[in-house]
């Protein structure tokens, strides 16, 4: 299959968007966990900030580069008037919406998210959830997905909630051990690695309960281009399994003793490769859902 300026323009947004709603809610998830540190939670509110803002250009471009892609006239066709209406009237402009609203609640929640204000801080905090819940029932709405059943369309919320919180949550964490003192390092990283056990339990239980819905038979992960980009992503899925493995049970605990400024930049380079193995695999799920399909869906 031969890709279009058109189709790489989508894919790289498509990415971009992953990228955006991971940045979300890690950055919900970590701002939480150090909410009470000034400097941190100013930090993690500009990163949920500038993800947003990439969120928002980037379900722009992806849209007028789908209206460019079925109006196959050249650059001139992303603004084909006939085509944008149709794909607006579609599912594609169903979840174009969707998408511009909840980055747009998550934009204005960040204002007053660390306000002096408690009313308006409660209301910011509902604001960051509902926006993240918005953009992650975006996906249930294009791709395989949407041709799947309410139970698997429900595991894929829980699937994408999971995942951002894990991957969103890598660049917190890596300016955390940069910046911070050792105690609070070791005491936000110890907490992480609580939390890291429901995350892979949920990613794991969901991800799996998605792979039965959308394969026939085991036969197809080695049969079929979309089986084995599957394999390639588990994979990947396995290296940051075992990284977080040696940040729970090696790197974290050297923390604690002689030697922790050479214990702390092992995390900190660990942590970094943990999160572009990370990025890796939301390319691999940007091509596996605009290029490649099951057989199951085909």
């Amino acid at each position: 299959m031969i890709l279009t300026e058109f189709d790489l323009m989508a894919l790289i947004s498509k990415w971009a968007i992953y990228v955006s709603f991971a940045s979300l809610i890690g950055g919900t998830l970590m701002l939480g966990l150090l909410r009470d540190q000034h400097s941190e939670a100013v930090a993690i509110r500009r990163y949920i900030f500038i993800g947003t803002c990439l969120g928002v250009i980037a379900v722009v471009i992806n849209f007028f580069a789908q209206v460019g892609a079925f109006a196959e006239s050249g650059f001139a066709g992303m603004f084909d008037t006939q085509m944008r209406q149709f794909l607006w009237s579609s599912p594609i402009g169903e979840s174009v919406t969707w998408r511009i609203i909840g980055f747009s609640i998550v934009l204005i929640a960040c204002g007053s998210v660390l306000g002096p204000v408690n009313a308006l801080r409660r209301v910011a905090w509902i604001g960051l959830l509902v926006g993240g819940l918005i953009l992650a029932t975006s996906f249930s709405l294009l791709g395989h997905s949407a041709e799947l059943n309410r139970f698997a369309q429900g595991m894929l919320l829980l699937h994408v909630l999971a995942i951002g919180s894990w991957v969103g949550s890598f660049y917190p964490l890596w300016r955390l051990c940069a910046h911070a003192d050792l105690t609070l390092i070791r005491h936000v990283m110890d907490k992480f690695g609580q939390l890291g056990i429901g995350i892979v339990i949920l990613v794991s239980g969901s991800g799996g309960a998605l792979l039965w819905q959308l394969f026939d038979k085991p036969a197809e992960f080695f049969s079929s281009n979309y089986g084995l980009a599957i394999s390639l992503k588990l994979s990947f899925f396995c290296i940051i399994l075992l990284i977080a493995a040696l940040h729970k049970f090696i790197l974290v605990p050297r923390l604690k003793i002689a030697n922790t400024q050479i214990a702390l930049r092992k995390l900190k380079l660990s942590i970094a490769i943990e999160g572009l193995v990370a990025l890796f695999i939301l390319t691999i799920t940007a091509v596996l859902s605009s290029v490649f399909g099951p057989e199951s869906l085909s």
